[in-house]
């Protein structure tokens, strides 16, 4: 009896262990905040473009650096569509994101600019800054849509 119950333990855990090398792909946005944005730091005038979506809205604050102090702080919205949504959770790979550092290259060297991504799930947060036109490796998909989105409301008026 007790060899059978080892035996049915070690079978279940063997298939959990199987199940969680496979990549996390999300299907659904609850809970999942995304922030992304550029910086530079010799830059006058709006320097830090900071978005974050939360499911179909898209936030953007912009602010200058301290070159500029003059500058007030602006923040807009916009939304994405459905299928947007759909196709930029499709691109994500949460254990490939997660192991990545948080640093990538020399991001603002050289005056070259900075982006990030940071993807947050629950409590699990983490954020990779990476040299401005670079990408983040085995996340290429997702760097290419959030750019898009970025663009798509590219400032505040």
């Amino acid at each position: 009896m007790k060899s059978s119950l080892l035996v049915a333990a070690f079978i279940l855990l063997l298939g959990r262990c199987t199940n969680s090398f496979a990549p996390k792909k999300l299907t659904d946005a609850d809970g999942l905040t995304i922030r992304t944005g550029t910086s530079a730091g010799m830059c006058v005038g709006y320097c830090v473009f900071d978005y974050e979506l939360n499911g179909t809205s898209l936030t953007l604050t912009q602010r200058p650096n301290g070159v500029s102090p003059t500058l007030a702080t602006k923040t807009c919205q916009s939304t994405i569509s459905q299928a947007d949504l759909r196709e930029l959770l499709a691109s994500i790979d949460l254990d490939n994101f997660y192991k990545q550092p948080a640093i990538l290259g020399c991001p603002d060297c050289a005056d070259g600019g900075a982006e990030y991504i940071e993807l947050q799930l629950g409590e699990q947060k983490h954020r990779v800054t990476f040299q401005y036109g670079q990408t983040i490796p085995g996340s290429e998909a997702l760097v290419d849509k959030l750019r898009a989105h970025r663009a798509a409301l590219k400032e505040c008026t």
